[in-house]
């Protein structure tokens, strides 16, 4: 599955352009070109796994003959000093792959990490924790996969995947009673979903015929949730975003909402701390 991606090829094969764009001049000047290696990755603290499928294809891109070994499966969680996976092939190529594998899998482990801390801290409740589009450019593919092997789910995967009708929106069309009436021309099949700012925006979207599939309740405070859920009543699904931490996030799961979205699972990550060494080099 992850061969046939193109976004993801794509982005294997400009990592490995950017760093390697005429080969490594290093290696090629120090490494003997048919000295082949072993070498493990491992990990400097406690993980949640993700991107190893990734990995592999990244050196099998470099050269196919490359044997690559996980230990773990994405989405399980790894202890610091655990082995990660492990390489055997041509020392050169390993070489080449190294830097753009650790690169792009400790992000994704970084994000998967992340994701699922949020994920522990609602256990419990029915809720659903969200990524968002404040993802890095030009590898959203990634963020979102890892988001998953987190335990999250994702929200719509561009301005093309969904309806999303957010503050401007609503200020352009006149208020949110006008928005939902264009958006009874909608596509059935295209999920729809609208910002609210306060209870009397949530009132004015429960009043009309059109609901949408989803209603997000933005910047809102527990308190102004619990009361959005009664005034509710389970018509349309309820959405939470923006201003919530891992500090708070309990107390918004625990008003009855069904998803709470996260943009900080993928624009304020710590990549994951992970370091490769040839067999026998301590």
């Amino acid at each position: 599955m992850l061969a046939d991606n193109k976004d993801i090829k794509r982005i294997i094969i400009t990592a490995l352009l950017e760093d390697a764009p005429t080969g490594d001049i290093t290696s090629s000047c120090t490494v003997p070109k048919e000295k082949q290696a072993e070498g493990y990755v491992i990990a400097r603290h406690d993980y949640v796994v993700s991107g190893l499928g990734i990995a592999k294809q990244i050196y099998l891109m470099v050269d196919k003959k490359i044997k690559f070994q996980p230990f773990l499966k994405d989405g399980q969680k790894i202890k610091k000093g655990q082995k990660l996976y492990s390489v055997k092939g041509n020392a050169r190529a390993i070489l080449i792959a190294e830097r753009v594998a650790l690169n792009i899998i400790s992000h994704m482990m970084g994000v998967a990490t992340k994701t699922n801390r949020f994920v522990e801290l609602v256990k419990g409740t029915h809720v659903k924790i969200l990524d968002t589009r404040k993802t890095i450019p030009g590898i959203r593919v990634l963020q979102r996969i890892a988001v998953k092997d987190g335990g999250g789910s994702n929200h719509r995967a561009s301005l093309s995947d969904a309806i999303l009708v957010k503050e401007n929106h609503v200020l352009m069309c006149g208020g949110i009673k006008k928005v939902l009436q264009k958006l009874e021309i909608a596509d059935d099949n295209v999920k729809t979903e609208v910002e609210v700012r306060s209870l009397k925006e949530l009132k004015d979207a429960l009043s009309l015929k059109f609901k949408p599939d989803v209603i997000m309740l933005d910047n809102m405070v527990p308190k102004q949730v619990l009361e959005a859920v009664k005034i509710n009543k389970g018509r349309v699904k309820l959405e939470v975003s923006g201003g919530v931490t891992e500090r708070t996030i309990l107390s918004y799961a625990k008003t009855g909402v069904d998803y709470i979205s996260l943009g900080t699972l993928t624009h304020s990550v710590q990549n994951a701390d992970l370091s490769f060494l040839f067999k026998g080099i301590k």
